[in-house]
């Protein structure tokens, strides 16, 4: 039995004609591959073709009813302009959070298990200098955390990071106080204990600089916490490493501020990489869509769920090799020393790609016994 391949323009009566020498025969086109809507058809499809010298073939009643449409061998039919979906474009991109803009980070020694944190004295009455001074922070009713990228690397002894929510917070009642609010509070307590001027200015020049300290008045509520991505710890690390080897005297504190720049401009460069890549992701996910849907109409039109059970099976390959290759990209990038930057959401994207489509294939193998495509 002979195949043909839906052209741009295509309709059945057209296909009929080329093909089989009769516009009149296009019922037996649509019977033998059970097209129950003419103007349905897409670009790329395959459609079984009846042998060019035999008459009219399936089933009778299917015919009769299809040719209801035209009268006379006529077909009023919508030409094909819908392609078919075949990309195969299983890509996933790491989105890193915008820190500072709606996310903080808090580093903690022990994360609670509904990730609610709770001040030391929910009632305290310390200012924000003392609490950034460290006077007193037993009775203190912040929380500390960071508007870096990379959270605050002075804090880094068994210390888990969490990526806030500001949003969550401030709707359950807490306050966040800016970096600019607590340097004007310790400028303050500065101008009034003029014997501690020389530690506040050098604490002022560390929250600025390496710290980007926020403060956090009230808890915070479950479920504006969570912990960062496999991507996103290595930037935290390396901020880490880069304080101890300041404290080893290996660098200046001037050196210090140069690479922790350079560290939060390479996270900026990633975050512009993975919005760019999440509209490939989005385009992977209208193909899905296209070719689910051209499985539904098969389904549809064939009375039987097997169509759409073996797309789905596809396409399910085809995103779990994807998450799947991200994370294997990822680490592999890391083997190399590609641990942050631009370079890393990459070799996580092309992880994507070649195990989401070997993720597919290899699900298509299976759906073929259930469905052949």
């Amino acid at each position: 039995m002979r195949e043909y391949v839906v052209q741009r323009g295509d309709t059945l009566a057209r296909i009929a004609e080329r093909m089989l020498g009769q516009v009149s025969r296009w019922p037996e086109i649509a019977g033998l591959n059970r097209i129950l809507n003419p103007n349905l058809l897409f670009v790329g499809e395959k459609l079984k073709l009846p042998d060019a010298r035999s008459g009219m073939s399936g089933s009778s009643s299917h015919q009769r009813s299809v040719s209801l449409i035209g009268q006379n061998g006529a077909a009023p039919q919508v030409p094909a302009n819908l392609a078919l979906a075949r990309g195969f474009l299983f890509i996933v991109f790491e989105q890193l959070p915008e820190i500072g803009s709606g996310k903080i980070i808090r580093k903690v020694s022990v994360i609670p298990r509904d990730f609610s944190l709770i001040p030391s004295n929910p009632l305290g009455k310390l200012s924000l200098a003392e609490h950034a001074l460290g006077l007193n922070l037993n009775q203190s009713q912040f929380l500390s955390a960071s508007n870096k990228p990379f959270g605050a690397p002075t804090m880094n002894v068994n210390a888990q990071p969490l990526i806030l929510d500001t949003a969550k917070i401030q709707w359950a009642g807490g306050k966040i106080y800016s970096v600019s609010e607590i340097v004007r509070d310790l400028e303050r307590f500065g101008a009034q204990n003029p014997a501690r001027r020389t530690q506040i200015d050098k604490l002022i020049w560390t929250i600025r600089n390496i710290e980007g300290e926020v403060l956090i008045e009230g808890s915070t509520p479950p479920g504006s916490a969570k912990r960062p991505s496999a991507v996103h710890t290595p930037y935290i690390r390396s901020a880490e490493d880069l304080w101890n080897e300041f404290r080893a005297s290996r660098m200046t504190r001037e050196q210090l501020r140069q690479e922790l720049a350079n560290l939060e401009k390479a996270y900026s460069q990633a975050r512009i990489v993975g919005r760019i890549g999440r509209v490939l992701t989005v385009v992977g996910v209208v193909i899905t869509v296209a070719e689910v849907t051209q499985a539904t109409q098969r389904s549809i039109n064939q009375h039987s769920f097997r169509p759409i059970g073996a797309e789905l099976v596809r396409q399910a390959g085809g995103w779990g090799g994807a998450v799947a290759g991200m994370k294997i990209g990822f680490a592999g990038g890391a083997l190399f020393g590609i641990e942050t930057g631009p370079g890393a959401i990459v070799t996580g994207a092309l992880g994507a790609i070649v195990f989401g489509a070997a993720g597919y294939f290899g699900a298509d193998w299976v759906a073929d016994h259930i469905s052949p495509n």
